[in-house]
């Protein structure tokens, strides 16, 4: 199987990626199922054909442990940890091409915790793994904000050790003006560095400028193609950038 996941911010569009590209390749009969591995979600813009709520119930860890969101929310992640082989078993039995997997939406209960890289780790014994940061364009309107955002995509895909493509998404709310800065910041550096120089308000401008240029540098984060899961615009451009991955024998390319 060629596994695809979602990952980034709470609010950056993961489960709508998901089932927009879902309903596409099946539009394409593609054989594709969806995997909601987000135990705390209420609804979903889709319906997962494998879904952790079946195994793991939050309301009921809530309740039990008498936790608040944040304490319960690791303590689900860390249940479905326990759960992966039956995950694992179900996907066996579909048997499909692709699966498309959808994080939980604070994936800092996911990343940095012991339980994602272990589910990650899990599911890429058998299966080709490929990974999709979703950058929220909220976050890329200032040069410091868009190496952030650099960061912490970079931080991830090292913490659960799978390659990472970048995308943006939400790309219906993002002004002609902000995408061409950011193609601009992508495709010569040296505009990213001269903007970090003169934004004013930066709190350390040269460790900024020294943070992105290490980045630009180590990095590669692929075309940053803009997708909106709302209107579909680009939406095969995001199983384009797992193809890339799957396609190739480096995980970090």
């Amino acid at each position: 199987m060629k596994i695809g996941y979602f990952i980034g911010p709470a609010g950056s569009g993961k489960s709508h990626m998901t089932g927009s590209l879902y309903s596409w390749m099946n539009q394409l009969e593609m054989e594709v199922i969806t995997v909601n591995l987000d135990p705390a979600v209420i609804r979903l813009p889709y319906s997962p054909m494998i879904d952790i709520r079946e195994y793991v119930s939050y309301d009921e860890i809530v309740d039990k442990f008498e936790l608040g969101p944040n304490g319960a929310i690791i303590a689900a992640m860390d249940q479905v940890a326990l759960r992966v082989d039956e995950v694992i078993d179900e996907l066996r039995e579909f048997d499909s091409e692709f699966v498309l997997i959808d994080l939980p939406g604070q994936l800092e209960t996911f990343a940095y915790r012991a339980s994602g890289p272990l589910l990650l780790n899990e599911l890429g014994r058998e299966h080709k793994m490929a990974g999709v940061f979703l950058v929220d364009p909220i976050l890329c309107n200032t040069a410091s904000s868009f190496v952030s955002v650099l960061m912490l995509g970079s931080s991830i895909k090292y913490r659960l050790n799978t390659a990472l493509r970048f995308v943006i998404s939400k790309g219906d709310t993002i002004s002609e003006e902000r995408m061409a800065a950011i193609d601009d910041w992508m495709e010569y550096p040296d505009f990213l560095l001269e903007a970090l120089r003169t934004e004013p308000g930066v709190l350390n401008a040269d460790l900024a400028i020294r943070i992105a240029d290490i980045l630009i540098q180590e990095e590669t984060y692929g075309s940053f193609p803009v997708i909106s899961s709302q209107t579909n615009e680009n939406i095969d451009l995001a199983f384009g950038e797992l193809q890339r991955i799957w396609d190739t024998e480096d995980l970090f390319s």
